[in-house]
C-alpha cells in the first residue's frame, strides 16, 4: 500500500510503499532511525526511536 506520511526527522513530507504494518527506515535526510505504522483507514504514524527503542520524536500526523 502507497502511504504519505510528514517524517519527523527532517519535517518533510514523502510517499513510500508500505509491504507490512510496521516498518523500520533510516531518513536519508538525518540518519535517524525511525519507525512507520499503518493504522486503519490507512494513516500512518511516524516515529523516531532512540537507541534503547524508545519514541524521541512522533510525527504530528495522527
Amino acid at each position: 500500500m502507497q502511504v504519505r506520511f510528514d517524517c519527523p526527522a527532517c519535517k518533510k513530507s514523502h510517499v513510500l510503499d508500505m509491504p507490512e504494518t510496521t516498518i523500520h527506515l533510516t531518513c536519508s535526510q538525518t540518519g535517524k532511525h525511525m519507525e512507520l505504522r499503518l493504522g486503519a483507514g490507512g494513516e500512518v504514524k511516524a516515529r523516531v526511536v532512540g537507541l534503547n527503542g524508545e519514541a524521541t520524536v512522533e510525527s504530528e500526523e495522527a
